[in-house]
């Protein structure tokens, strides 16, 4: 509501400052124009004054004109009107401005306006007596202007300041409708864009340039969906692509597991069949062939769980028992290295939201690798712990609680240029044939998908570990 309200000042700022110009010229043109309707009545008064004084004075002498005079202005009520002279030669006889009189011929008028006393002074020359020279001062009163110009700009004030309030009403209310709606509603979509939902496409009914802009929002995130739709799939498909590639590393130790139980279930089946064994010991080997079978049923179970594709799915997930189930499946190839597989102690506390099947995946793809890289007779341990710390600049946030799962061998190690690309896709250091470079780079898109990272600390000679850090979530 920002632009909003910079968009109202800025409509009453200009709506102000034109009501004060057309106000204040209203006011000098409404205030000449009675200035000048003063000056036309008392200039048209004055020579029909001089011209009737000048009459009078000559047909019935200066007594009968002053007594004309005095009576005229008593009629007319707001004017007051007396004889001067040029030359009074005494204190009773009022005198006349030389200035205003000696210039002017008959009929002539001069208009004086005495901010002093607040009067208009009009004089009209009348020749009556040589070779004296004498006149009409006509005074009047300023106060009725003085009136009628504070009575205009009081009208032309609250003229201005109903412009402005009314101005104001008008761009606050279509401004909020018009303007700040529309780019609240586009702000949260924004918002909401930037959170990574697409969904919802925003409706303005208004036809200009914020509907505009609405539209072709709604016209990328349809794009952005179907490019995340197109990146998930390829996504998926190729973290399928390297649980198939696991699982074979599975099978080929697999193969070589599930032959010890065959020998025995086959040895056990043909004693039977033989009728080597009687009584109690045909039970007993019926009992030895069931365990067998149950136990390389279980092992193939386990591999077409791994193998098998879903649906991502977060809940809690209990990060030992997992780690637990990792080394169940991954036993045959370290016993196939003969390495020494630890896993963690039972902790139910150590639990975070996490999808199963994938963060079982990057677990297994940490594990393998820790057991290729490791030598015979070497161990691959994991640990799991929650931990307090504050991630990386890359995932962003505050110090809070992660679980950590930390996948440690005692192999060759790594320099610092192969820990700059272990990352990167398809990057191998193994021989080719034994790797696709897909496993770790799947397994770091898995982590971050869920919010966290995986660290690496590794020296040459002095073995690898890889961290995995998970956030707890609701956990």
């Amino acid at each position: 509501m920002r632009l909003t309200r910079k968009f109202i000042a800025a409509l009453v700022i200009g709506v102000a400052l034109v009501a004060l110009v057309q106000g204040y010229l209203d006011y000098q043109r409404e205030r000449e124009l009675f200035d000048r309707q003063l000056r036309g009545e008392a200039a048209a008064l004055g020579r029909a004054l001089g011209r009737g004084v000048a009459d009078v004075w000559q047909r019935d002498g200066e007594a009968a004109a002053r007594q004309f005079l005095e009576v005229a202005a008593t009629k007319s009520g707001r004017l007051q009107a007396r004889w001067v002279w040029l030359d009074a030669k005494g204190r009773d006889e009022p005198r006349a401005p030389r200035a205003e009189l000696e210039p002017l011929t008959r009929d002539e008028v001069v208009v004086v306006r005495d901010n002093t006393r607040r009067h208009l002074y009009t004089y009209i020359r009348v020749e009556v007596e040589e070779p004296r020279l004498g006149g009409i001062e006509i005074a009047q009163s300023l106060e009725q202007l003085d009136a009628y110009v504070s009575a205009s700009l009081r009208t032309q004030v609250l003229g201005s300041a109903s412009a402005v309030a009314i101005a104001a009403l008008l761009a606050l209310g279509l401004g909020v409708v018009f303007i700040g709606r529309p780019i609240s509603r586009l702000a949260a979509k924004a918002r909401r864009v930037g959170t990574g939902d697409l969904s919802g496409p925003l409706h303005l009914r208004q036809r200009d340039e914020l509907g505009e802009l609405a539209a072709e929002i709604n016209l990328m995130c349809e794009r952005l969906a179907e490019e995340r739709a197109a990146r998930e799939q390829a996504t998926e498909q190729l973290r399928h692509a390297d649980r198939l590639t696991t699982v074979g590393k599975l099978a080929s130790g697999l193969a070589h597991e599930l032959g010890t139980p065959l020998n025995v279930v086959r040895g056990r089946a043909k004693l039977i069949l033989d009728r080597e064994v009687e009584g109690p010991e045909i039970a007993n080997s019926a009992r030895i062939v069931v365990e067998q079978a149950e136990r390389m049923t279980a092992l193939i179970r386990e591999l077409l769980d791994f193998a098998r594709p879903r649906a991502p799915k977060k809940s809690p997930v209990n990060a030992p028992n997992l780690a637990r189930r990792v080394c169940e499946l991954v036993g045959t190839i370290a016993r196939k290295g003969t390495i020494t597989l630890v896993p963690p102690a039972p902790d139910e506390s150590l639990r975070a939201e996490a999808d199963d099947g994938q963060l079982s995946q990057v677990v297994t793809n940490l594990v393998v690798n820790a057991i290729q890289a490791t030598p015979a007779g070497g161990t691959v341990t994991i640990a799991t712990r929650v931990v307090d710390q504050v991630p990386p600049p890359y995932v962003g946030g505050t110090e809070q609680a992660w679980l950590a799962i930390e996948v440690r061998d005692t192999g060759a190690g790594m320099d610092e240029a192969t820990r700059g690309r272990v990352f990167e896709p398809f990057y191998t250091t193994k021989d080719i044939g034994d790797g696709t470079g897909l496993g770790l780079s799947v397994s770091w898109g898995i982590i971050r998908e869920h919010g966290g990272w995986i660290d690496i600390a590794s020296l040459p000679g002095e073995g690898s570990t890889f961290t995995v850090y998970v956030p707890r979530g609701n956990a």
